[in-house]
């Protein structure tokens, strides 16, 4: 209707101004329609004047999406997408439901639109019940303007899947532990060995800052584990889940935990002697609940030490056997870059894991579990420091326990 009385009120105006008249008529029909005229090209200015505000709509469609979630509405979740999400919508509420999850956020970065479609990266936030941490996720999602307004038509995971993705997990608890498992997986004895994991670190991590709760989930398989984490190297049985965002050099200081979790691959677990299971949880979550205290230029002989050395896994004399000859062996200097030990197979990988516990079991023997921490924390001053990983682990070694790297190595091969 605007843009009719807009033409018809200019026509007016113009034939009037084009006889010239200024006569009292024909400017009180002027005047009056011009009014119209004027009112109309101020609402169709005003409307020109306001850009679709797409960002503002895709937050406030994420906050619909995120509220669905939290309460596990599959109806309002699926309603906020179209096409096959939809059913994948139900589903995620459905399994959500089990799971107990909580304070979810979802908010859209780097967007980018053309005509009726956006497409933006998502993290995604939730909390599960009991937990004092949230984790994050990072999400690719797909929306198209539709007569009812902005709908997702694909929200998928960048990275790694989120567990009700995967499968319908169950929440199943014990003290400090909430263990999310797959169908097919006997809770039972890995609740009660993660629970058993638990007492253990906190009675030799006394000054740590431990979790209240730690999340474990039991996959079925190697498939389902790396659905959730990515790709994981042959016969590993379980791995702290940890993910960081670390601050500047050269201290490298966790700034921030993303995710903090283990994950247990139950169709090997379950299969492993006692013992061997029990210290497999132990040294596991060693490494959860010390990950948010690790510097991102911690030695991996370090950090694998130190949990082996909580888990009671002595290979120490292994350690000292490899370096008279016995088999492959490895110098700890080979060992001081992140992630070293993890893109090791066969020989050598074991060869690094009994240079560590030998480390750590040298350390221990002269100077205690404290001397041990002393060394695991200086790694997050910034007043050491030196020009490569090897250097800086030689300087805050001898700074913190008044031994060189060398001496260390010399030690472990019980020189």
């Amino acid at each position: 209707m605007a843009p009719r009385l807009v033409v018809t009120g200019l026509a007016v105006l113009a034939a009037a101004g084009c006889g010239g008249g200024r006569g009292t008529g024909t400017e009180a029909t002027g005047q009056k329609l011009g009014d119209e005229a004027q009112k109309a090209l101020d609402e169709l200015d005003d409307a020109s004047a306001r850009e679709p505000d797409v960002a503002g709509d895709i937050q406030r469609l994420l906050g619909e999406r995120a509220h669905a979630l939290e309460q596990a509405d599959g109806h309002a979740l699926s309603a906020t997408a179209s096409g096959r999400q939809r059913a994948r919508d139900r589903m995620a509420a459905q399994r959500a439901k089990k799971l107990g999850i909580e304070r979810v956020r979802l908010v859209a970065h780097d967007l980018q639109t053309s005509g009726g479609r956006a497409e933006a990266k998502v993290t995604l936030s939730y909390r599960v019940r009991g937990m004092k941490r949230p984790f994050y996720a990072e999400r690719r999602l797909v929306a198209r303007k539709e007569s009812v307004g902005w709908r997702v038509t694909s929200d998928s995971a960048r990275r790694e899947a989120l567990p009700w993705e995967v499968a319908s997990f169950a929440t199943t608890r014990a003290p400090h532990v909430v263990l999310l498992a797959a169908p097919g997986v006997d809770a039972a004895p890995l609740r009660t060995g993660l629970a058993a994991a638990y007492r253990e670190i906190e009675r030799d991590l006394p000054a740590r800052d431990l979790p209240r709760s730690v999340v474990v989930i039991g996959a079925r398989d190697a498939e389902q584990a790396e659905r959730l984490t990515g790709r994981i190297a042959h016969g590993v049985v379980a791995l702290a889940n940890v993910a960081v965002e670390f601050g500047p050099a050269p201290a490298l200081e966790v700034e921030r935990v993303l995710a903090q979790r283990m994950l247990v691959i139950d169709s090997r677990w379950s299969t492993l002697p006692e013992a061997e299971r029990q210290s497999t949880l132990v040294h596991e979550m060693t490494h959860t609940a010390l990950n948010p205290d690790t510097s991102g230029r911690t030695p991996p002989w370090l950090a694998e030490g130190v949990a082996m050395y909580v888990s009671g896994d002595d290979r120490s004399e292994e350690a000292r056997l490899r370096a008279a000859g016995a088999a492959q062996s490895i110098e700890l200097r080979k060992l001081c870059r992140p992630g070293s030990i993890f893109r090791l197979t066969g020989q050598e990988q074991g060869a690094a894991y009994a240079a560590a516990s030998g480390a750590a079991e040298a350390i221990v023997a002269q100077h205690g579990t404290k001397g041990l921490f002393e060394l695991y924390d200086a790694f997050n001053d910034p007043e050491i420091e030196g020009r490569t990983c090897v250097a800086t682990t030689d300087r805050i070694l001898r700074r913190t326990l008044g031994m060189s790297l060398a001496e260390l190595e010399a030690t472990v091969a019980g020189g």
